[in-house]
């Protein structure tokens, strides 16, 4: 298995060419770069050779421009993967602290609710002296930053 596999043998997105596609590519560039070469020398060929020629040289130069799109590619594309992968390594660890606050929220809230009972003074100390407020505050916000 080579380093642009994965695991099930399925071939990663952004990895680099290799293996046949490679040598592929590589190939019909060269034999792209010969024709050009080739019609730039044979000047004295006649007008028919050289509209075939051309006809072959379009075909081959389409196929050529791929390949070099699908070399070019996917090494732009690797950086954009990696840049992406690490931002939602990031994104995905940012996620679990965010749950894990959560978590602690409920669970104060909850120790709150159990020990503030409305109507019972147990010890606790008021945190405001407006007399307006009729209950306790923080088991106020308690439940209303996490309601039943």
């Amino acid at each position: 298995m080579s380093g642009t596999e994965s695991a099930e043998g399925e071939v990663e997105p952004g990895s680099s060419l290799s293996g046949t596609a490679l040598v592929v590519a590589v190939t019909v560039i060269a034999v792209w770069l010969g024709l050009l070469v080739w019609l730039a020398v044979d000047t004295d060929a006649s007008e028919v050779i050289w509209s075939r020629l051309l006809v072959v040289l379009g075909s081959v130069e389409a196929v050529a421009f791929a390949a070099v799109g699908a070399l070019f590619g996917a090494t732009v594309q690797r950086q954009r993967v990696a840049d992406l992968q690490a931002r939602a390594d990031a994104a995905e660890s940012r996620a679990e602290a965010n749950q894990a606050a959560a978590i602690n929220g409920e669970r104060l809230a909850a120790a709150v609710r159990v020990t503030h009972v409305p109507g019972t003074d147990g010890g606790a100390e008021r945190l405001s002296t407006d007399a307006r407020l009729g209950g306790d505050p923080v088991l106020e916000l308690a439940n209303r930053l996490f309601p039943d």
